[in-house]
């Protein structure tokens, strides 16, 4: 963005009265005084911290005839004013003005063509920049890939006539162009696991500085060993063979550097597809919960007939409890115990416990504490933070205090969640660490006088 700078900084005066002259002298002090002006102005507004020679690239184009038309103008007032004893003194005055400004502008001139053709340059390598840019965006598109290094080749073309290279530097920018272009090209191609990383490179490998070369064959070795590896490791993985068979068949590969490979690649499908399998059976029992809780509302008898008899044992056994407690009970009492483990395995590993299946909690946990055991588990990482801080707070003071009864300290953590809770719902928002401090530091005080008044 060009900066406006105001000529006026320096106090010229531009009412000068008429002077009587006297003593012939005084010409050159005034002579003097006016190359001084010259180079006050040069000072304060070429190199002062806005000035002049701050400008840089495009914001110096047409600057240096601004400046130098105002200081001409300046100056030629103050000679107008001045009354001189000699008649030959004024074009003395005008001959140093000229002389003066001339130097100031030769310098200017210089900056501003070295600043603007600094400019120039930086437009023409953005624009190079851009179109490499544009051919790893489009990589898979070989008639986009063409513009793109055609677009480069054109800039060149420029450069050179501009800057005035001959056949020699253009051969040598055009080369680093072609390396730097098709490196880019192919390092992208095998980080997408692309073959055709491979396809580039035995295309463009002589393209490439030698140092590039040796890297990109290492890379694209590997790449082709994990394509080759996984490639196995799919087909034997089709064939859904036990894990003594895929040793069989895998022993038969000759290159044993594929060997590793292929193992890995089949444990990750093999884990992929019992990650799938979890997830299945765990939605599967999570509508099964859901089904037999609204059946036990409307007809509780035969409740037991919903249980979905392909979900396991202990997935059946946990329904089963669960109805017989509503049937008998009406509801479900807190299992405290376990409800202390599960938040302690919630504090010790956030990540595992939120791919935890919870839902065979419901057999031994209120309809409120699930509730709150299932707010933890889709909290986010800020929540789970300031949970833990809580959770390593009351630990510890329950230790220094002596609290080891199941009892006290579950209805201890329900006081606390409940209070958070109310805050929140009051507040709308999350309460910070000194408040959920100051809620756990007056509920213990709380706790020491009831023990006290007991």
């Amino acid at each position: 963005m060009t900066q406006s700078f105001s000529l006026r900084k320096i106090p010229f005066v531009n009412d000068i009265p008429a002077e009587t002259v006297e003593n012939e002298n005084t010409d050159k002090v005034k002579i003097l005084e006016l190359s001084n002006t010259i180079d006050e102005w040069e000072r304060e507004i070429l190199f002062s911290e806005n000035g002049f020679y701050s400008l840089k690239g495009k914001e110096t184009e047409n600057k240096t005839k601004e400046f130098i038309n105002d200081l001409e103008n300046i100056i030629n007032l103050r000679i107008s004013k001045i009354v001189f004893a000699d008649i030959n003194s004024r074009q003395k005055a005008i001959l140093i003005k000229n002389e003066k400004i001339n130097l100031v502008k030769i310098q200017m001139e210089l900056y501003e063509k070295s600043q603007l053709r600094e400019w120039e340059y930086e437009v023409y390598e953005n624009a190079i920049k851009a179109a490499k840019q544009r051919a790893v965006l489009y990589r898979t598109n070989s008639k986009v890939i063409a513009q793109a290094y055609n677009t480069a080749i054109d800039i060149l073309e420029i450069m050179r006539d501009k800057e005035g290279w001959n056949n020699i530097i253009f051969s040598n920018k055009v080369k680093a162009f072609e390396a730097d272009f098709y490196l880019s090209l192919i390092n992208e191609f095998i980080k997408d696991k692309d073959i055709n990383a491979s396809v580039f490179y035995e295309k463009y490998k002589d393209k490439l500085n030698p140092e590039d070369k040796k890297n990109i064959e290492e890379c694209i070795n590997k790449l082709k060993n994990n394509v080759i590896a996984y490639n196995w490791a799919k087909e034997l993985f089709s064939y859904n063979l036990s894990e003594d068979k895929n040793e069989k068949e895998i022993s038969y590969i000759k290159d044993k550097t594929l060997v590793p490979l292929i193992k890995y690649f089949l444990k990750q499908f093999n884990d992929e597809k019992k990650r799938n399998k979890d997830e299945e059976i765990n939605n599967r029992n999570e509508e099964n919960w859901k089904e037999i809780i609204e059946i036990l509302k409307v007809d509780p008898n035969k409740s037991i007939l919903y249980i979905d008899g392909f979900l396991s044992e202990e997935n059946q056994k946990y329904k089963k409890e669960y109805i017989k407690k509503i049937i008998e009970n009406k509801y479900i009492k807190t299992d405290k115990e376990k409800f202390l483990e599960v938040l302690k395995e919630l504090y010790e590993d956030y990540q595992k416990f939120k791919k935890k299946n919870i839902s065979d909690l419901r057999y031994c946990f209120s309809d409120e504490d699930y509730k709150i055991i299932e707010n933890f588990k889709n909290q986010t990482e800020s929540q789970y933070n300031l949970f833990a801080s809580d959770y390593e707070y009351i630990i510890k003071s329950f230790s220094e205090n002596l609290i080891t009864r199941t009892d006290t300290i579950y209805n201890f953590i329900k006081y606390v969640i409940t209070a958070i809770n109310n805050y929140k719902e009051i507040n709308k928002k999350e309460p910070e660490p000194e408040v959920r401090n100051r809620i756990i530091k007056s509920a213990l005080e709380r706790y020491s006088k009831k023990k006290e008044g007991k």
